[in-house]
């Protein structure tokens, strides 16, 4: 009888990981679809870094979002190592390509800054020779 009950009571928490794992799924989906149609949008031309490294959080956010839900849950839920090993791979994966990005729109910030200021980034003239040839 106790197996039963415990059977049971179980089910529920069983349901609620599936749908807990379905809620963080469809917000991880939703920001690669979102970083994906960004990408789209530039039709082989590169991207604007800035634009980027901000789309970039949504998906990190979601990500680590999972992650957590797996490793907290991984008992209660039955979540096997090896899905959050995978998990954690594919998400380093994603933490290095917004770092990259990131980086990207950073040195692109600066480089703003110094030709704004007449700095320039770019190359400098080369003075004209004096004197006779």
């Amino acid at each position: 009888m106790s197996l039963a009950l415990a059977a049971m009571a179980a089910a529920p928490a069983f349901a609620d990981c599936g749908q807990d794992m379905q809620k963080l799924g469809a917000a991880r989906n939703g920001e690669m679809e979102k970083l994906n149609n960004f990408f789209k949008s530039f039709k082989g031309k590169p991207a604007d870094p800035e634009a980027a490294c901000e789309r970039t959080r949504g998906l990190m956010q979601a990500e680590q979002a999972m992650l957590s839900y797996m490793e907290k849950n991984k008992d209660w839920c039955s979540i096997p190592d090896e899905a959050i090993a995978n998990f954690k791979a594919n998400h380093a994966k994603s933490a290095t390509f917004a770092a990259k990005a990131c980086t990207a729109a950073a040195q692109m910030r600066k480089m703003k800054e110094q030709a704004a200021k007449g700095e320039g980034g770019g190359p400098q003239a080369q003075p004209l020779p004096a004197g006779p040839l």
